[in-house]
């Protein structure tokens, strides 16, 4: 069964804290066991040192002689701590000696240091130390050597024990309160994270269902948590856009085909029931209205066919000026008769494309420069080189395009408002075409426009 990234992030997490927190633990337990038996061995040598100076204290120069009765007392007393002292003088003759004194108790006492060493701190490398000390007088005069014998290291305190016993807590109470913060951040920032996730995964669910409008709210999360919020809002308003711009089309074509419908079956009607006779007139008129059908649903074949990638493209040297004159003289009559001037400006350049697909973009942007331009005035193609681009600039002095709706109109079945009459008609399919053919070429399209002043579209190639 698949985990939920809420739960594995939270997982992951505390997980990764856990292992740190163990790590440093453990470091830090084995650093200071090993720094803390390093004090109390440096403390065990200074104590057998300060040992030695008591002794020194305990030797009569003028008579050369040893205080054997306090030698004795602070060497049973020093016995008691772990320390077995062996006194000489300078000859290397025995003075005192803990072991020649009481051997069984010396024993005892060290057997019990390592077996309650062991017993508490088993890991611990307990060994026997002799320190052997010269015993000097302040004018540097040696009087003998004093060995030390102890354990070490030792704790002979129960303040040594309790201060590792309290570190160890210490690290322990650390990785728990480590852990459970972990584990609560470790929730707060997968609910951070998996929250916008599951709302874009709820969001795809219903918009794949049909529900255009839905929406993700904002969240204030990482950068890219909120580019996957707003590109799915953005899917979501542009397959809404383009549903709505379907049913406009529907609408729009039913608008288109019920006219000339409507007056076939008229006439149709008329005639066969010998209302109209059927003259040459009237036949006319019905296969200017079949033909009003046939152009719309070649509009729609013409736009199937601009989208398919895998139509072939033939490229050949195609002169653009050439191209260009051929296709204005080809809207020669209509341009007269509203009285428009169409002037071609600029290079006479050579590209290397399709010339039957270019030829339809060009007559795509003239016809509709015509259908939106007022009678009396001006379109321009221009012909201009651009680095290693070579642009054809179609400007017309026509209605022109709301800024909100430039994006738009390259989309197919869009027409914006301004487009909306009964004159220009059509169903927002022949700049579809146009971007779908352009691309086709390996080419852009774009347009610049003001309200009742006109458009200039302009296609660009690559030379």
């Amino acid at each position: 069964m698949k985990k939920s990234l809420r739960f594995q992030l939270s997982f992951s997490s505390a997980l990764l804290v856990l292992l740190t927190v163990c790590i440093i633990a453990l470091s830090a337990h084995f650093s200071i066991q090993r720094q803390f038996d390093q004090y109390i061995m440096e403390r065990q040598a200074a104590h057998a040192a300060s040992l030695a100076e008591s002794i020194i204290s305990q030797y009569d120069v003028q008579q050369d002689s040893w205080n054997l009765d306090y030698l004795h007392g602070f060497g049973m007393y020093a016995l008691s701590d772990g320390y077995i002292m062996k006194v000489y003088d300078t000859s290397g003759a025995s003075v005192w000696d803990a072991e020649n004194h009481d051997m069984t108790l010396c024993h005892g006492i060290m057997e019990s240091i390592w077996t309650r060493m062991h017993q508490q701190k088993p890991d611990t490398n307990v060994s026997l130390i002799t320190d052997t000390i010269n015993l000097s007088m302040d004018d540097g005069m040696v009087i003998g050597h004093v060995d030390v014998q102890y354990y070490s290291p030792n704790y002979s305190r129960e303040s040594d024990f309790g201060f590792l016993e309290a570190l160890d807590h210490l690290l322990i109470f650390a990785a728990i309160a480590s852990l459970v913060i972990a584990i609560v951040l470790g929730l707060w920032m997968a609910r951070r994270i998996a929250k916008p996730l599951s709302d874009a995964t709820q969001a795809a669910r219903e918009i794949s269902s049909g529900h255009y409008d839905t929406r993700i709210p904002p969240h204030s999360g990482s950068a890219e948590l909120t580019t996957l919020t707003s590109a799915v809002n953005q899917m979501a308003q542009d397959l809404e856009s383009q549903e709505e711009r379907k049913r406009r089309l529907t609408t729009d074509v039913a608008h288109e085909l019920r006219t000339p419908i409507t007056n076939i079956s008229s006439y149709l009607e008329a005639m066969a029931e010998g209302i109209w006779e059927p003259t040459p007139e009237r036949l006319t008129e019905c296969h200017q209205e079949a033909q009003r059908i046939a152009g719309i649903v070649g509009q729609l074949e013409a736009l199937h066919r601009s989208e398919d990638q895998s139509v072939h493209v033939t490229k050949s040297a195609i002169q653009l000026r050439s191209l260009c004159e051929s296709v204005a003289s080809t809207f020669a009559r209509p341009l007269e008769e509203r009285n428009i001037k169409c002037e071609i400006e600029g290079e006479d350049l050579i590209l290397q494309t399709d010339g039957d697909k270019l030829r339809q973009i060009l007559i795509n942007l003239l016809s509709n420069a015509i259908k939106y331009s007022p009678d009396g005035t001006d379109i321009t193609i221009s012909l201009r080189q651009s680095k290693n681009n070579a642009q054809i600039r179609v400007a017309d002095q026509g209605i022109g395009i709301p800024p909100a709706e430039q994006a738009l109109i390259f989309e197919r079945f869009y027409r914006t408002d301004l487009s909306r009459s009964r004159e220009t008609g059509g169903a927002g399919i022949g700049l579809a075409i146009t971007k779908a053919l352009t691309e086709q070429l390996g080419g852009t399209i774009s347009v610049e426009s003001q309200v009742n002043k006109g458009s200039v579209f302009t296609v660009t190639f690559p030379l």
